[in-house]
């Protein structure tokens, strides 16, 4: 092989994950003698070297067809590829495979779907590296249990079941955006030695399916065992040479709850589970599948013909784009004007109403109604919680207790009674009698005055440091009042923290929202933070409150987190659930959303740089990574090479 270079060709704005595999083999190439580099710009490529295109799909989605279109350079080009069978993306890798010289696959269950294809593709198993290896026998934990993957309709639905589970325990959610390739670290996606890092120090991994095919992340698998996390996995297909009950648990979704508790509960078990998959792999060095990968690609170099010389490499100078278009920009139609008169029509009666009650009441103004015992024994607290509540008498009780039997004691609660006609009132007011050790206030509108207003009531009493908004229809869970408090503790500059929150309705979990961490630029296409967050009292005065603008009823959360990124401040992220949020049909959202464009219009006016696209992430800053990283590889190469020599020496 003296003759052979093999260049592992890859954009820059690929999968993080496959940069680091593509690393990996270059590593280890060299530890056997081999000429193996990473070819992420264009670069001149002489007549003997063989190309690896890691993955093909996705190299071919961002740089173009040209490959295969160039007879020089397809015909000394192997693929290597790590993805499901049954899914597009494997779906154009069957097609693309035609084109090469050889086809590589790191699943066997892959590599049989292949053959069935009629593409004659080899295994490629991927083994123990020393490149990921930061097994620690001793170590120790920062937190039980980590789940890590992009974000689908199953996997979603699956971790609202898991909500006990997740609150219970110290846990952390980290949810990526599958949109466009997650090429660098962000806030919702952790690659390289922080991933690592993370996994090493969470005793469990929770692993769920992608989609509905039983598809075995081996690939995950082992990374987690060279970092000492126990794969807890939903029922899979084919796990050879991973055994369950041995090598990883196993169960399906809606037992991986039980199968987690069981093992965080015995550590004996955990020691033992997670000691026998970092045996496994270490059996199975990579080394030995690089050879074969070397092997298999001298024997394309001989038979390609030795072609002339030829420019290869990427030519994207950016990232794909996300193709996510803000709603304000598609064009309006004439049903888009019809459903905007529909909801000004609405809101007008919303209104009208509204007039007609107060010119019948004979109180008009808020007057506090009731206060606990407790209340006056308490003067600065460190929450304070907020509920607005307008004909909640069916669930109001529950959201009190969801507060006041919380881990955090030091609390007030302020619940505004926005005219309910139900008998919303006297629930509080019963609630109150039973808990008169807990600093409560109800506050009464005469007249009904609507959600802002209501929420800036309640303000106006709440003494506390922070303020939690909770609606009567949700709750919290029992330790999400002191995460939420926790992280505005450790972070003094964020303006509110938000976490992740279940979503249910009356058959029980239907998904979750709050998975996102702060990235200000999804704001332009749409809220994903709920109001159910915990803000710091001086920022949220500073703001004046919630908006009363008519255009934007039913987003005055949306708007304050929008005019947190205008101003540039930040949120912090509590990735786990703090709370649970009720979906239905007949909440304020079914108004609101029968025509937005009144309140982008609003939006586009109140927070002009967010909406505007300033805040959307810089390619300037993205190319930056990609350099720091590749001084990292060189850097880590050249003490691999001095490590080597002393050892030699010695």
């Amino acid at each position: 092989m003296a003759d052979l270079r093999l260049r592992i060709v890859q954009s820059r704005f690929q999968n993080a994950f496959f940069h680091e595999l593509a690393d990996v083999i270059a590593d280890e190439a060299g530890r056997l003698g081999a000429s193996v580099d990473v070819v992420r710009s264009q670069v001149e490529a002489e007549p003997e070297d063989v190309f690896l295109l890691l993955p093909t799909h996705e190299y071919t989605a961002l740089e173009g067809p040209l490959w295969y279109e160039e007879p020089r350079f397809a015909d000394r080009a192997i693929g290597l590829t790590a993805e499901q069978p049954n899914s597009t993306f494997f779906d154009s890798n069957i097609a693309l495979s035609r084109h090469l010289a050889a086809v590589l696959d790191f699943s066997e269950h892959a590599v049989r779907a292949y053959r069935e294809h009629d593409v004659a593709a080899e295994h490629l198993r991927f083994g123990w590296t020393p490149s990921w290896d930061v097994f620690d026998p001793e170590q120790d934990y920062e937190r039980d249990l980590v789940f890590l993957g992009c974000l689908s309709e199953r996997r979603e639905r699956a971790i609202a079941g898991m909500t006990r589970l997740l609150w219970s325990r110290e846990s952390k959610l980290v949810v990526s955006d599958n949109a466009t390739p997650n090429w660098a670290q962000g806030p919702s996606f952790v690659a390289g030695a922080a991933k690592r890092r993370l996994l090493a120090t969470s005793k469990v991994l929770l692993n769920v399916h992608q989609a509905e095919t039983p598809y075995f992340e081996w690939l995950r698998a082992v990374e987690a065992a060279h970092c000492g996390a126990v794969l807890v996995s939903e029922t899979s297909l084919q796990t050879e040479p991973f055994e369950r009950g041995t090598h990883f648990l196993s169960a399906p979704a809606a037992g991986l709850s039980l199968a987690a508790e069981d093992v965080l509960d015995d550590p004996d078990k955990l020691k033992a589970v997670r000691t026998a998959a970092y045996e496994l792999i270490k059996a199975h060095p990579f080394a030995e599948s690089v050879a074969k990968l070397l092997s298999i690609a001298e024997d394309v170099r001989r038979g390609h013909g030795h072609r002339s010389a030829l420019r290869v490499g990427p030519t994207r100078r950016e990232p794909l784009s996300r193709n996510l278009v803000p709603p304000w920009e598609r064009p309006r139609t004439e049903v888009d004007g019809i459903k905007q008169a529909v909801r000004e029509i609405r809101l007008d009666m919303l209104d009208l109403r509204r007039s007609v009650n107060a010119g019948r009441a004979q109180v008009t103004e808020p007057f506090v109604d009731r206060t606990t015992w407790a209340w006056d024994r308490v003067t600065a607290p460190r929450v304070s919680v907020i509920m607005a509540m307008y004909n909640h008498g069916d669930y109001v009780a529950e959201a009190l207790e969801s507060v006041a039997s919380g881990t955090l004691d030091d609390i007030e609660i302020v619940v505004t009674n926005d005219g309910s006609t139900d008998d919303s009132r006297d629930r509080v007011v019963a609630w109150m009698d039973r808990s008169p050790h807990v600093p409560a206030m109800l506050v009464t509108h005469p007249v009904n005055r609507g959600l802002p207003r209501s929420r800036n009531e309640s303000l106006k009493h709440a003494r506390g440091e922070y303020v939690f908004v909770l609606d009567a229809d949700n709750s919290v869970v029992p330790n999400g009042l002191e995460r939420l408090a926790r992280a505005l503790d450790e972070d003094q500059e964020a303006a509110f923290a938000y976490g992740a929150l279940q979503r249910f309705d009356s058959t029980g979990p239907v998904g979750m929202m709050g998975l996102w961490d702060w990235e200000p630029w999804r704001l332009r296409y749409g809220n994903y933070i709920d109001a159910m967050a915990m803000v710091r009292g001086k920022s949220l005065r500073a703001m004046g409150g919630y908006t009363t603008d008519r255009r934007l009823h039913g987003w005055e959360d949306y708007d304050l987190w929008c005019r947190v990124a205008e101003a540039g401040g930040h949120a912090a992220h509590v990735p786990t659930v703090v709370g649970r949020y009720r979906t239905s049909a007949s909440s304020m959202l079914s108004l609101t959303n029968i025509s937005q464009d009144a309140g982008f219009d609003a939006l586009r006016e109140r927070v002009p740089r967010l909406m505007s696209g300033v805040l959307e992430p810089e390619v300037d800053e993205l190319v930056s990574w990609v350099g720091e990283m590749e001084s990292a590889r060189t850097g880590r190469d050249a003490w691999m090479r001095s490590w080597e020599v002393a050892q030699t020496d010695g």
